[in-house]
């Protein structure tokens, strides 16, 4: 009796790494081999970088509004409201160099909080403390 349990064990082990093995080989879960970019195949023309661009200062200007709340609040310091404008303004020259195109970013930015350590901001986020 204890040999067919450790057969049947066997058996169920083989089955459950033989199975996704080949499934995974099969044609039909292959991925793509090359992702869509939307950087390399589409550009936007003058006019709609002028409109994005009116659209993304008015976000800009909206957020440094929000940041001087904050600091009217009290929930953020003099300095800490300044860094997060000058962000803010980093993110804008970002966006305008790269064309207003979507996408990621670079990927040195971690999120914005990994490196902040340095800036006085010992690694968490501004308006939660």
């Amino acid at each position: 009796m204890k040999k067919r349990w450790i057969i049947a064990m066997a058996i169920m082990l083989a089955v459950a790494i033989g199975v996704p093995i080949v499934w995974a080989q099969s044609e039909n879960t292959q991925l793509p081999t090359k992702a869509p970019s939307n950087s390399t195949e589409k550009q936007l023309t003058e006019a709609q970088k002028k409109q994005l661009a009116d659209l993304y200062s008015k976000i800009a200007e909206l957020k440094k509004q929000i940041v001087d709340k904050y600091l009217e609040f009290g929930i953020i310091d003099k300095d800490r409201a300044q860094l997060i404008k000058q962000k803010i303004d980093q993110i804008e020259k970002f966006r305008a160099e790269k064309g207003y195109l979507p996408g990621f970013g670079d990927s040195k930015s971690h999120g914005g909080f990994k490196s902040k350590k340095s800036k006085g901001l010992d690694r968490k986020c501004p308006f939660t403390q």
